[in-house]
């Protein structure tokens, strides 16, 4: 079939996928990629330099009441009460002198101006600025075509997924037409509805409602529609597919965050790091604090425990979860082990954070 031929077809035809096409829809393009990639290298420069830095600066001019200076300008620096000045140089992106503004007087009288404290905002703001526009990127290529939306694809694909799932287990070998007319019943429901199918598909209340606007948002026609609804799309995705196959990874991540800002804390309190150059503390602190943000994101869009408990007892494995490879009893330890870590850092002494 020609490009032109597809662009034509109706969007009914369109829509009623075959299981065939679910191996086609998991094949990503590198032009995908490659948007993708642009995007959040676009959208990330921007916040970083147009929103992050600007925000920074106003944080040390406006609270700390101390000077900026970052445009080149030759500063003395101590590295430690009674160490030997330095001269250090500036710059906009990984280099700024923070001044106490009563040094202005010297600066006057022809000296250089002493920096109280040295901050790298590119550093420091990384994993904060990272996170968002990825975010922001992945939002944007929901909203796009499929041909450069590799998420939209992804979403389209664990949509076919799940009714091709469901239509097995009411027909067994089934036809487009049966699909399409699962598609229908699912979008024509009303709540009442809603809850009857979940119990004739043997699935949850949530999962049937997730499709439902999934459906919904891959028969949208206008744009401003399609933008309004990727947010429930990406739910879908996330609960469906994202929070199953990717939690021992985002789990392993938050471990890693959490070693990494032991090893630094660690590090900063043999007086290894200054205290006058905090980047990399804040750069520790940060990506810790999103990691943990990142794992309760999936928290949030994970199934429920008992609704999962409860349909891999009643149908004996053969749910829509356990197709797809969850493990309810796993994600339950999981979540065990992240709660007795974070109970270690909440219940540790003071006086053993000193030493």
């Amino acid at each position: 079939m020609s490009e032109f031929e597809k662009e034509h077809i109706p969007q009914a035809e369109i829509t009623a996928l075959s299981r065939s096409q679910y191996f086609e829809l998991s094949k990503h393009t590198s032009l995908q990629y490659v948007m993708y990639t642009i995007l959040t290298i676009a959208i990330v420069a921007f916040l970083h330099i147009m929103i992050a830095m600007p925000l920074m600066d106003m944080f040390f001019t406006k609270f700390m009441h101390a000077d900026v200076a970052s445009s080149g300008e030759i500063l003395e620096y101590r590295i430690a009460e009674g160490a030997p000045k330095d001269e250090v140089i500036t710059n906009l992106f990984t280099n700024w002198g923070i001044i106490e503004r009563m040094a202005g007087a010297e600066n006057e009288m022809g000296r250089k101006r002493m920096a109280r404290y040295l901050f790298n905002p590119t550093l420091a703001l990384l994993p904060l600025v990272l996170f968002i526009g990825f975010g922001l990127s992945t939002y944007f290529v929901a909203f796009l075509p499929k041909s450069i939306g590799l998420l939209r694809q992804k979403i389209q694909r664990e949509i076919m997924n799940m009714l091709d799932t469901i239509s097995i287990a009411l027909y067994g070998e089934h036809t487009d037409e049966e699909i399409m007319h699962l598609r229908n019943r699912v979008m024509e429901a009303d709540i009442r509805d809603l809850h009857d199918l979940a119990k004739e598909y043997k699935i949850t209340v949530d999962e049937v409602k997730n499709l439902q606007g999934a459906l919904l948002w891959q028969e949208a026609t206008s744009p401003f529609e399609i933008f309004m609804r990727t947010q429930v799309a990406l739910q879908f995705y996330m609960r469906s597919y994202f929070s199953i196959q990717y939690a021992n990874a985002i789990l392993g991540m938050v471990y890693m965050g959490a070693a990494v800002l032991i090893i630094i804390i660690g590090i900063r309190g043999l007086k290894f790091i200054p205290s006058s150059e905090p980047s990399i503390i804040l750069f520790a602190l940060s990506l810790e604090f999103i990691l943990l943000i990142v794992y309760a994101v999936m928290l949030i869009f994970s199934p429920k425990e008992d609704d999962r408990e409860q349909l891999h007892s009643s149908n004996d494995g053969a749910g829509i979860f356990s197709i797809l490879g969850g493990n309810p009893q796993d994600t339950g330890a999981r979540n065990a082990e992240v709660e007795s870590l974070l109970k270690i850092f909440m219940t540790q002494p003071p006086d053993s954070k000193k030493k």
